[in-house]
């Protein structure tokens, strides 16, 4: 199973670009999802997310995370579409009871509401790939002036995810290697197979946290100043970039 938020070595343009220019860009990405309401606008932003994995090197990486931001955004489209009884009938859900009625407004709605969500939750794994953690953490204490242990719980809990996941894979082929069936398609099967295998990763979970909790006061975690061998500067291709962010929104608040 690939882990989604690894950073993944590359030497891309958007790779070296500084870490706080790829932070300023997911909010740039989120603050103009907001400004439009129409679904086209927010889509072509999507499209530019994808356009930077494909230059960064890292979409066949990227593309599964999009995918499955999207079959859950179809779960926030039928929590959405029914509830909104304003604008012109489209269809029913069951035409001949005329049950579940679809408007334009309505589907206008649930598609901002989904690509808004695919949009600017897809910018993170872009930027989770393309930079270090190592620079993250130096960028958010240096630089962002957040606490190091605000920051290391952060950047824990992420680099946690594929840990887990790959944990859950081989969890489930030694399952699989005793004889149990794991192997299905159906989403609602699937979860009720994971479920059992909540307990094993529960207690190693568990264990791993005391190791690590263990192994960081022994290096005298957090008692005093820190001091960091890496230095990261901006470079012109920062200022550039972020000249183009700013350019960019500020045009689209004059249209």
């Amino acid at each position: 199973m690939p882990a989604m938020i690894e950073y993944i070595q590359k030497d891309s343009f958007i790779h070296r670009l500084h870490p706080i220019t790829k932070i300023l860009w997911t909010f740039a990405v989120l603050i103009t999802s907001f400004l439009f309401s129409s679904p086209f606008p927010i889509l072509i932003i999507l499209l530019s997310n994808i356009l930077v994995a494909v230059a960064s090197g890292i979409i066949k990486q990227v593309l599964p995370v999009i995918k499955a931001l999207f079959l859950f955004s179809l779960l926030l489209i039928l929590f959405q579409i029914f509830f909104v009884s304003d604008g012109k009938t489209l269809l029913y859900a069951i035409p001949f009871l005329n049950i579940g009625r679809i408007t334009d407004v309505g589907l206008s709605l649930s598609l901002v509401m989904s690509f808004r969500m695919v949009a600017t939750v897809s910018t993170i794994p872009i930027l989770m790939m393309t930079t270090p953690m190592t620079d993250l953490v130096v960028v958010l204490v240096e630089k962002l002036k957040i606490p190091f242990k605000y920051a290391f719980m952060f950047i824990t809990a992420l680099r946690f995810i594929p840990t887990l996941m790959g944990e859950i894979e081989q969890i489930m082929q030694a399952q699989m290697s005793r004889g149990y069936n794991s192997d299905t398609k159906n989403p609602f099967k699937k979860m009720i197979i994971v479920i059992p295998l909540a307990i094993p990763l529960l207690v190693s979970s568990i264990k791993k946290t005391e190791k690590m909790a263990i192994s960081m006061e022994a290096r005298g975690f957090a008692s005093g100043p820190r001091s960091y061998y890496r230095k990261i500067v901006m470079r012109k291709a920062d200022f550039a970039v972020l000249v183009t962010f700013a350019a960019a929104i500020v045009l689209i608040v004059m249209l």
